[in-house]
């Protein structure tokens, strides 16, 4: 009777040389999509922290604009012609007025304000009003805006007729044509990075100093 050959021993045997390089190599693939990932997961956070805060600034300057020029007022001065005009320029870069204190200034009294844009930033300038004195004071500035790339006023309002006391009917403007009467609304239209904002429009009050 033939014997029995005994059991062979069968040794556990290792990874390969290009088993491990192979694992290796899926590794690094899941890992460079993983920090892929990531790294577009924080820079969607990094954008949309930038666009809230650009609506944030955008919405208290608006606020302070319209504050500014809602509590504006119908101050009026003589002219070379002995004429009495309104202190007011409407143009389509820039605006000239005259309202009370700057609320966040702390100081009071009446200013001559001027806001109008320039080198990519839209520009609060004011110095105190002094009558029949456009130049008088120190002027004052501060960047309301960064980034702006396109600033439109306009203005609503009816300009005098042929006939004295004669009113044309109402109508918007890109420059306002001065005389005795401003406007009856101001409107601001803001381009920030090459995109279009939403309009800031403000009425202007009646009340009058003379």
């Amino acid at each position: 009777m033939p014997l029995a050959k005994p059991p062979l021993n069968r040794q556990h045997r290792g990874f390969t040389l290009i088993e491990l390089v192979i694992a290796i190599t899926l590794m690094g693939l899941v890992l460079v999509a993983l920090y892929s990932g990531l790294r577009l997961g924080l820079n969607s956070w990094d954008s949309g922290e930038q666009r809230a805060e650009a609506v944030n600034r955008l919405r208290a300057t608006q606020e302070f604009l319209r504050r500014q020029l809602t509590q504006s007022m119908t101050i009026y001065q003589w002219n070379d012609q002995q004429e009495q005009t309104a202190v007011f320029v409407g143009k389509s870069d820039h605006i000239e007025f005259i309202a009370p204190m700057l609320t966040h200034l702390g100081q009071g009294g009446l200013y001559r304000i001027r806001v109008e844009a320039g080198d990519g930033r839209l520009w609060l300038r004011w110095r105190t009003y002094v009558r029949d004195d456009a130049e008088a004071g120190v002027e004052q500035e501060t960047v309301l805006l960064n980034q702006v790339s396109a600033v439109e006023w306009g203005y609503f309002g009816s300009e005098p007729g042929d006939q004295p006391g004669q009113l044309r009917p109402p109508r918007w403007y890109s420059e306002w044509p001065g005389g005795q009467r401003r406007p009856q609304l101001v409107r601001l239209n803001l381009n920030l990075n090459g995109a279009p904002w939403p309009d800031l429009v403000a009425a202007l009050v009646e009340g009058a100093q003379r």
